[in-house]
């Protein structure tokens, strides 16, 4: 694939020399000879560069583009980054994160995420990240494929590196406000900036918002529960509703001109009503009502559509009251809090620069959620509490020669406690024990990563560079789950007062290797060869107790390598900017997990390959003679299929539909239809949350609208995303359709920026479009592998409804 991915870069080279190539080498600085404020800057290499100079398949979103859609979480960037499907989800690892058709399930709280963030530097894999508000940014930037050499820890699918403003050199401030009419969203922004002395600089930022949600909650105001005495209530009358506020704090000493440190820390808080909040039951094609779980009537307030009504309930007091953990009141509620503090230091010298990173990162969420609507009981409980520290350390050469270096290590240690009370029935209360509850576990980790890391550069004359270079990790977690005493009459399914303790220890060594053309100063050419890592351990989110060794609890290394080509070029006097990039990647063992909703038992384990192919491009044009008038566009086309890959089969699923291997039973003399099977062949299918093509097609005009220096900016964006499937299990109703949605803002801002007066609107087309699924226990599920099975009703992940924002803000 090598020798193909160079034949490839040739042929562009070639095909592009009649229109770029110019015989002025490539200066050396980033910036040199360059019109001011033409130029993107990114940090894909742990440096500051030009983005029409760096050899990687990225994806930059400005503050400034941020602001003018008001988007304030890493949710509402996946109409911004073409191929990036990301959601909240209620339990495991709170999030379904998947970039070009990889990802990891949001069940399993174990697994690090396949697309992990970074944000100021700190690398953080958890998942739950996705629930920081997002304020005061000053650039994201999304890279896609594995990235194994400059953030800190291995990754395999990509990551979201999130940048915040730093400290000004003269006094700013500015506060800003807003309302979301559908959500009936209020909200609050503002920053205070500037230097204490010639030496120091300090920024402090916040945010706060409250929402009662765009949902509709069609639950009854109360509900008889199946227990005398027992009685639920509606959560809320509307769903989705969410308070949340954070600050950031941030301080640059400069003690001499070869010297900065720059101390970033920040608290946040969100408080909603829990990730099945924003769910929605669909059910199979033919059922045009709920499943009646377990025997008991379905809920007569639930429909079977994705259409923003849902149903959702609280559980009643004597439940939540009677030990079972983290329950409070009865009410389904998400509970998550968040410090992190980074201390980075920059000393310049010769012939090295040393950079070292210091961070702690600490979040804890507590949580009650219903997966089954107010008619069936199926709620659980979860407190997770997670601990980081985390060293880096990076020389860079400066060097006078071609060759320069760059190598460093990484270290972090985690602590992670993942506890979890689950009610799935109507029983009575169990005297010995006090509870209701169905099974409680206490589960968690210990883990620590070590990795040193090398990378070489050498200018094969003033138009060509080769570098490369390799991290070497050592991973070790320690793992267990603990179950304990709960109602007896779940004892024989769910024992108490057992504990399975795993070790787990590996190693990898990613290479990765890049060269890059500069035919002129603004044009780039690439190839790359790379690989990337993510360690294995034990499912700590099964409800089931396995042993260690069965195949059930403990899960592999995913690893993933591969080439990409790309093209970055300005065109036309510098006013069209054109980035096209090609890939060719293969994940070996990806890390997947089911969920079995008859048992409530969770299986993780690896697939076996999956390959993921493809094209993506990115142009910016400001059209000559309009002044204020710019054309932008994105488009990804992806094709990620499973091959040598046999998994579980989804529930209810027939011989029929493909549940053929893995028998568990088989034909008697007396009983000829005895059989059933357990597993499916995934081989040659599409990943779930890949889509074919994703795009996105926008335009800026801004013009004056007074002859002091007011002006109009009015922006507008078109995305299309194809159809995929959101289920881990492929079950073959579990598709978003294609679907279309359109933003715009339109904004008045006053001379010198003072302040500004905002209209915006996103997904104005009204698209309730789903990111993930999970079966609902109980509900359907039966005869998986026979010839007359019954698939289960699902649980939908949601994304936000139209949105409307009038928003104003203020510079002083």
């Amino acid at each position: 694939m090598i020798r193909a991915s160079g034949f490839l870069l040739v042929a562009l080279s070639t095909t592009a020399m009649p229109a770029w190539a110019q015989t002025t080498p490539a200066p050396t600085s980033a910036k040199a000879a360059l019109p001011p404020g033409d130029d993107i800057i990114v940090t894909a290499r742990r440096h500051d560069e030009r983005l029409i100079d760096t050899p990687v398949a990225i994806t930059a979103v400005s503050g400034a583009k941020l602001n003018q859609y008001a988007v304030t979480s890493v949710s509402d960037l996946g109409t911004q980054v073409p191929s990036l499907i990301a959601g909240k989800a209620s339990s495991g690892s709170s999030a379904s994160i998947f970039l070009r058709g990889v990802g990891s399930t949001a069940l399993s709280a174990g697994f690090d995420q396949s697309v992990s963030f970074v944000i100021d530097g700190l690398a953080m894999s958890r998942g739950r990240e996705i629930s920081l508000p997002q304020f005061d940014v000053q650039q994201v930037e999304v890279l896609k494929g594995p990235q194994a050499l400059y953030f800190g820890k291995n990754t395999t699918g990509g990551l979201i590196s999130i940048t915040s403003n730093n400290p000004t050199d003269k006094f700013e401030a500015g506060i800003k406000g807003g309302y979301e009419f559908y959500a009936r969203q209020r909200y609050v922004e503002g920053y205070v900036s500037g230097p204490i002395s010639d030496t120091l600089k300090v920024r402090i930022a916040g945010r706060y918002s409250k929402s009662d949600g765009a949902f509709t909650n069609t639950a009854a105001d109360t509900y008889t529960n199946y227990i005398p005495g027992q009685e639920r209530v509606r959560n809320s009358d509307r769903r989705g509703f969410g308070e949340d506020g954070a600050v950031r704090g941030t301080v640059v000493w400069e003690p001499s001109p070869n010297a900065r440190f720059t101390l970033k820390a920040g608290y946040s808080s969100v408080q909603d009503g829990g990730g099945t909040d924003i769910i929605e039951r669909l059910c199979p094609p033919g059922r045009t009502a709920p499943f009646p779980a377990s025997g008991l009537p379905a809920s007569p307030n639930a429909d079977c559509k994705v259409n923003g009504r849902s149903d959702q309930s609280a559980i009643p007091t004597q439940v939540a009251d009677a030990n079972y953990r983290y329950a409070r009141d009865g009410h389904m509620y998400g509970d998550f809090k968040s410090e992190y503090a980074i201390l980075t230091g920059n000393i310049t010298s010769d012939p090295f620069d040393l950079t070292t990173i210091s961070g702690f990162y600490h979040f804890r969420q507590t949580d009650l959620n219903n997966v089954s609507g107010e008619a069936y009981p199926a709620g659980f409980s979860e407190l997770t509490d997670f601990k980081q520290y985390s060293e880096e350390v990076r020389l860079q050469s400066k060097f006078d020669g071609p060759f320069n270096l760059m190598f460093g290590m990484y270290y972090a240690h985690g602590d992670f406690t993942f506890n979890t009370d689950a009610y799935i029935a109507p029983v009575p209360l169990d005297p010995t024990t006090n509870t209701y509850v169905s099974f409680k576990r206490n589960d968690g980790f210990s883990s620590d990563s070590l990795s040193g890391f090398a990378q070489g550069t050498l200018k094969l004359g003033q138009q060509v560079e080769l570098s490369g270079g390799a991290r070497y990790s050592l991973e070790s977690r320690d793992s267990y789950q603990q179950s304990l005493p709960a109602n007896a009459a779940f004892a024989a399914a769910f024992p108490g007062d057992i504990r399975i303790d795993d070790r787990y220890r590996d190693h990898n060594l990613s290479p990765e290797a890049t060269l890059r053309w500069k035919p002129s100063t603004d044009t780039t050419l690439y190839a790359s060869y790379k690989q990337g890592f993510k360690a294995g351990g034990f499912n700590i989110s099964q409800t089931l107790t396995p042993g260690v060794d069965d195949g059930t609890g403990r899960f592999g290394s995913e690893k993933a390598r591969g080439e990409e080509v790309g093209l970055r070029t300005l065109l036309l006097d510098r006013r069209l900017s054109f980035n096209l990039t090609a890939y060719n990647y293969t994940y070996k063992d990806l890390q997947v997990q089911f969920f079995d909703p008859t048992t409530t038992g969770e299986v993780s384990g690896n697939a076996g390959k999956l390959v993921t192919r493809g094209v993506e491009a990115e142009f910016n044009y400001r059209v000559p003679g309009v002044r204020g008038l710019s054309f932008r566009g994105a488009g990804a086309y992806n094709q990620a299929k499973f091959h040598d890959y046999i998994g579980q089969c989804f529930s209810g699923q027939t011989i029929a539909e493909g549940c053929n291997l893995a028998p568990i039973a088989a034909p008697t003399a007396t009983d000829p239809n005895a059989v059933a099977y357990t597993q499916q062949n995934y081989g040659g299918r599409t990943a779930p949350k890949a889509p074919h093509f994703a795009g996105r097609l926008g335009a800026t005009l801004e013009v004056p609208v007074s002859a002091s220096g007011m002006r109009a900016v009015l922006n507008s964006d078109v995305s299309y995303t194809s159809r995929y499937n959101y289920s881990d299990a492929l079950e073959p109703f579990a598709v978003q359709k294609a679907y279309t949605k359109i933003d715009a803002s339109l904004a008045l801002v006053a001379p010198n920026n003072r302040w500004t007066l905002s209209v915006i609107g996103r997904n104005l087309t009204n698209k309730l479009v789903v990111t993930t699924s999970n079966d609902i226990p109980f509900a359907g599920g039966t005869g998986t592998g026979t010839a007359a099975g019954v698939a289960s009703d699902l649980d939908v992940y949601v994304e936000n409804p139209r949105e409307v924002f009038l928003e104003l803000s203020v510079k002083f």
